[in-house]
């Protein structure tokens, strides 16, 4: 039982990891419809959120941009400071560090100040962005996801040992 509860908690901790980097990865994907939306298409900010709210690429994210897609539109309120409402409120259930959520409320900031063309460079600017913390969680994944499943199982074996 202790063996057990030992390799579960490292267990969790690893999938964790994993669970922050598709994170990560699917925002780039969702910045890349975002972009097509904003840019190509004309849509409007608050409109372009909701849409991908609303779409199937959402994934874990759905409820942020929808959330901040109405708050927009109803409450009248810049891109930016619905973006940190958004991620304050139904941001809870996405699994990323405090640094994350930062950068990805700094991002918020930028948004929505500008023109479209503007506007398209800083959604390339925050790909990047992503795409260089997809590469460290990817790296924590790979490092600590084995080290914590290890651990787990390490520590309730020794746990058992003491007990017999």
């Amino acid at each position: 039982m202790v063996f057990m509860g030992s390799a579960a908690t490292g267990i969790t901790l690893s999938t964790r990891l994993a669970e922050r980097q598709r994170a990560i990865s699917k925002l780039i994907e969702i910045l890349l419809n975002l972009r097509n939306q904003i840019c190509s298409l004309g849509v409007p900010l608050f409109a372009a959120f909701k849409n991908i709210g609303k779409e199937r690429i959402g994934g874990i994210w759905s409820e942020v941009f929808i959330e901040c897609g109405n708050v927009m539109k109803e409450q009248h309120i810049d891109a930016g400071e619905a973006w940190r409402m958004a991620i304050e409120s139904k941001g809870v259930n996405i699994p990323l560090n405090e640094s994350d959520w930062q950068e990805l409320s700094d991002f918020g900031e930028m948004l929505g100040k500008s023109d479209r063309h503007n506007q398209e460079s800083i959604l390339d600017l925050e790909k990047e962005n992503l795409e260089m913390m997809e590469s460290k969680a990817k790296e924590a994944m790979n490092t600590k996801g084995k080290l914590y499943k290890n651990l787990g199982a390490l520590s309730g074996a020794a746990a058992v040992i003491l007990l017999i």
